[in-house]
């Protein structure tokens, strides 16, 4: 009867430590979840998006390209998105904010181009309104102007990752394609995100 009695503790012993390592393994990848986050002023307007690698991607994230060059080299660019919320701009609609750097390295780059997102590989920010509607408006960078800066201060693989977290700054104005006397301040942008 004794043996049993201690089969049986011994069982209900293990049983019950199996449990708790679980809860602590679960509880360990609850807590190292990655958060990603842009904050700006944005016309004078506070825009503060978190989101995880799981969930709210729509509204803010980054990719990762390699682009291949004719020498056999690889040069890395990355695209960040923000879908801004309607109450910033006061429009109808959700404003698309993109910023891309072509052969990204953590230095400071200022942009001061005309159209540069109409090309595939170029360094570039802009700001679209009502997009795919026929009042939409493009804000930009303009070679007449000052150059938007955009600092990237992080550009590091996570262990066992090939894709990078990138983070970084900007300020800078940008102009109405079709009006430079109507432009969006963006200051005090901080920004990471990872693919």
């Amino acid at each position: 009867m004794k043996n049993a009695t201690l089969k049986i503790s011994f069982c209900l012993t293990a049983i019950l430590a199996l449990s708790s390592c679980k809860k602590e393994i679960a509880q360990t990848q609850k807590k190292q979840e990655y958060i990603q986050h842009f904050n700006a002023t944005v016309a004078g307007k506070s825009v503060r998006i978190q989101n995880s690698l799981n969930k709210d991607r729509i509204q803010f994230n980054g990719s990762w390209t390699g682009v291949g060059m004719g020498n056999g080299t690889q040069l890395e660019m990355y695209t960040v998105r923000v879908t801004l919320p309607k109450e910033v701009l006061g429009r109808a609609d959700e404003s698309k904010l993109r910023f891309q750097i072509f052969d990204i390295q953590r230095k400071e780059y200022q942009i001061n181009g005309d159209k540069l997102y109409e090309k595939d590989f170029s360094t570039h920010i802009y700001l679209q309104n009502s997009v795919g509607k026929s009042n939409d408006v493009i804000y930009t960078t303009s070679s007449l102007k000052k150059p938007f800066k955009i600092e990237i201060t992080k550009y590091e693989l996570p262990k066992g990752s090939l894709v990078p977290i990138v983070g970084g700054k900007l300020n800078g104005v940008l102009y109405n394609t079709k009006d430079l006397t109507d432009s969006i301040l963006i200051h005090d942008g901080d920004f990471e995100v990872r693919f």
